[in-house]
């Protein structure tokens, strides 16, 4: 009897460290994610305000940045390569299942949507019925339901709606959004439909969109 009741209580004690080794290594995970994720929508005009931004970045955020550009399907995206001499922060092509990670960029690249799934980018390859490109809504429309307050939505120069309603999602579950300030944008139709919804925190200029980021994701 003393041998089974070893037994068991040694059994015990086995599960009862495998569940607080679990708790632990979970509580690690959560911290290790929990920083921001910003997601920057922009269309045509959007390029240059995006360098803006990028360069004005700190090289120690506590945030990731995953950028969506309209893009014509059949056109390889250069867009990595263009941005990497504007920011010390790592520029990325998304690949599938690719872990997120802070002071890093990652660029979608042509014909594919991105969404966020438990830390990770997951793609597929746009639909030919998707004759309108919703890849930002998409985007942001998962950053609210994954990341709730740690999410942070830019909109910038573009020329139709792409972006306000997954903005108004953010918004709706503690995130920030904001937009570029339509009279510095090429193509202001994109920011100004996000300022329509009524969901926009801040309505900033390029270099002051960097500067409110690197404010809001200090901590």
């Amino acid at each position: 009897m003393v041998y089974a009741f070893d037994s068991v209580a040694r059994q015990t004690y086995i599960r009862e460290v495998i569940l607080a080794l679990g708790q632990l290594a979970m509580m690690e995970a959560s911290n290790q994610t929990s920083f921001y994720v910003v997601g920057i929508g922009l269309s045509i005009g959007g390029i240059d305000p995006l360098t803006e931004i990028l360069a004005c970045l700190p090289d120690n955020s506590n945030a990731a940045f995953l950028i969506i550009q309209h893009l014509d399907r059949a056109y390889p995206s250069k867009l990595a390569a263009r941005l990497q001499p504007f920011t010390k922060l790592k520029v990325n092509v998304a690949i599938q299942g690719m872990a997120i990670a802070f002071n890093q960029v990652y660029v979608l690249a042509e014909g594919q949507m991105m969404t966020i799934e438990k830390g990770c980018l997951t793609l597929r390859k746009r639909r030919h019925d998707e004759t309108v490109n919703k890849a930002v809504d998409i985007l942001f429309k998962s950053m609210a339901e994954e990341l709730g307050g740690r999410a942070i939505s830019i909109i910038l120069s573009g020329l139709d709606g792409d972006g306000s309603l997954g903005a108004t999602q953010i918004n709706l579950k503690g995130g920030i959004t904001i937009a570029q300030l339509p009279a510095s944008a090429k193509f202001p139709s994109m920011p100004e439909s996000a300022i329509s919804s009524g969901q926009t925190h801040f309505i900033l200029s390029p270099v002051k969109i960097a500067a409110m980021v690197t404010e809001l994701t200090k901590n």
